[in-house]
């Protein structure tokens, strides 16, 4: 057995490796995370194609006339499947699963099964008429005269499968836009260069010609490496077009699209059942959607549709801008039905309004029977101390009702959002809070603050319980800053004091509901003003946290998003506001 040095072979052999490469890859992605259609035809494909180059580079290196021709047969059985798997995996990777079924799998197979029998069985010399050995610029090379059923059954059915395979790539190509190109132009490299060499081959044209070597095998390097980048540098295992059907067209919200004129490029399903009769069509301008909805400032909002013929009574929207590459290219609008939410919500709303108002009224005369026997009775200093104990816990649980009462009445679907001067806001609130400001002998500084989009009664509440919390749970003389950071699409606040601090086992369930900080039994609160922040804060759309270090200080930050307006304009800035006892 002897064999020949040929560079035509270098080719055919990198094919042959980096499709291995994307083999074993592929068998740890699935070893990692389930096996799927796409997985496992794309396996199937990849090793086709190391038995169709491995062979073929053997075919090419070797001087044996025997090895030769049990190379030229062998190579088929990875040349003669690598359509069918293409398509399959085509199939699988655009979520066409609904072909994938065992029949159609099966069928796909029945011509390179036949083909492969009569390669080898090679009856009436139906595939190979008859082989001989070339010299082709002093190399070896094995010549076949083809029989009939070669062309039909090889040729042709490998262009009749990439031929679908392109249809199905350009199909998805116009459904996914810009965002899927990369990988379809890949793809179609992948598909179209065998093929085109192998047409420029039968077509004779230079250097393809039928008296040279056989450049098909060699042209796979090409294909192997556009998988290979599609699958490294696109993810094409692990984001497909199957994730658009998914998030989008499956999603258990509504989805719109809309352009830069405002008007329906897409619409999920679930955007007609959420909206019912009122669901848009491609062209309908946001106007005719929703009357009176403003994209250019609205970023989460609670639709009341209950008058109208909607499906859903009452619909959250969530708005964000579409861009690409910079530009801005429309808006994307995420629609949610969530009626039974707010029913359950004013249900509860109503039960803690009665809920209140019942216990209010015996502890008011609970705290004025106490009032009476402090001023009617004689009583010993111990009676007295004990009295004055039951007086302090009546407040304390007035007030727990009171906080609960304006923790439940939170909803943002009933207040306007609009441009809030929160310079404007953190000044009232000083200037309510000068006398404990005054009192604790504080000192105040506060940042220049932006205009952002959201509502002022909340916003004034919100840095009202955050900054008596920095004033109430400190020394003497504290000194409490505000300050804000801008971020990339929103405004991040901090309220920073330098007070007794939280332990860190309190921190985790600090904004929870009736959750106190472990601090002084002076300075206890009722454990609602920080739940009451953090629901302010995301029915704003932002999110808060805590830090905090026992005897150092707390710092409390919570952002909110800050949508770019057509009134936007530069605020003129302004000292910054200093109080100080």
């Amino acid at each position: 057995m002897t064999w020949q040095h040929t560079i035509y072979a270098y080719p055919t052999l990198i094919a042959t490796a980096v499709s291995l490469v994307l083999a074993v890859y592929t068998v740890l992605h699935i070893r990692r995370h389930e096996p799927s259609p796409t997985t496992l035809s794309f396996v199937a494909m990849n090793v086709a194609i190391v038995i169709w180059t491995l062979f073929s580079a053997i075919k090419l290196l070797s001087t044996d006339p025997l090895i030769k021709f049990q190379a030229y047969r062998l190579l088929y059985l990875g040349g003669g499947s690598i359509g069918p798997f293409l398509l399959l995996f085509t199939l699988a990777y655009t979520d066409r699963t609904r072909w994938l079924r065992r029949r159609f799998v099966v069928g796909l197979f029945v011509v390179p099964i036949v083909f492969w029998t009569l390669l080898f069985t090679n009856p009436y010399d139906l595939v190979t008429v008859e082989t001989y050995l070339v010299d082709v610029d002093g190399l070896v090379v094995l010549r076949t005269t083809t029989g009939p059923a070669y062309a039909v059954f090889s040729f042709t059915y490998a262009l009749v499968m990439a031929l679908l395979t392109l249809a199905v790539l350009l199909s998805e190509t116009i459904k996914q836009g810009r965002s899927y190109l990369p990988q379809s132009v890949l793809m179609v490299i992948a598909v179209v260069t065998p093929v085109l060499v192998s047409f420029l081959t039968s077509a004779n044209v230079p250097p393809f010609t039928l008296e040279s070597v056989n450049f098909v095998p060699a042209s796979a390097v090409i294909s192997s490496i556009a998988l290979g980048v599609a699958t490294f540098r696109y993810r094409m295992l692990d984001l497909r077009p199957i994730a658009r059907r998914t998030v989008i067209e499956h999603s258990p919200d509504g989805v719109l699209v809309l352009d830069r004129a405002k008007r329906v490029v897409h619409a999920n399903d679930t955007a007609a059942t959420v909206l019912g009769p009122a669901s848009p069509a491609v062209g309908n301008s946001l106007e005719e959607v929703f009357p009176g909805f403003d994209l250019e400032t609205a970023s989460t909002v609670t639709l009341d549709r209950s008058s109208s013929t909607g499906a859903a009574d009452f619909l959250e929207i969530r708005s964000q801008p579409l861009r690409r590459q910079g530009d801005h290219v429309g808006w994307v609008l995420v629609l949610r039905d969530v009626t039974t939410r707010i029913r359950r919500e004013r249900d509860l709303e109503n039960f803690t309004s009665v809920v209140s108002h019942d216990i209010r009224e015996p502890l008011r005369t609970i705290e004025n029977y106490l009032d009476l026997l402090e001023d009617n009775a004689a009583l010993e200093e111990g009676d007295r101390e004990l009295l004055t104990t039951a007086k302090e816990n009546s407040r304390q649980l007035q007030g727990m009702v009171t906080d609960l009462l304006q923790y439940s009445q939170l909803d943002a679907g009933e207040e306007s959002f609009d441009r809030v001067d929160c310079d404007r806001v953190v000044a009232d609130v000083l200037e309510t809070l000068q006398f404990e400001i005054e009192d604790r002998d504080a000192t105040v500084v506060v940042d220049d603050l932006p205009t952002v989009v959201g509502n002022d009664h909340q916003l004034r509440r919100l840095f009202r319980n955050l900054l008596t919390n920095a004033l109430k749970y400190t020394d003497d003389s504290p000194e409490i800053q505000v300050t804000v950071d801008e971020l990339e699409t929103e405004w991040a606040f901090t309220v920073a004091d330098d007070g007794i601090g939280i332990e860190s086992s309190d921190l985790e369930r600090i904004f929870d509901l009736f959750t106190r900080a472990d601090r002084t039994d002076s300075a206890s609160g009722s454990g609602v003003g920080l739940a009451v922040c953090k629901k302010i804060v995301e029915q704003h759309g932002g999110q808060i946290s805590i830090e905090s270090t026992p005897g150092d200080g707390t710092e409390v930050t919570f952002t909110i998003p800050q949508p770019r307006l057509k009134s936007d304009r530069p605020v003129s800035p302004r000292p910054s506001p200093s109080h100080s006892g």
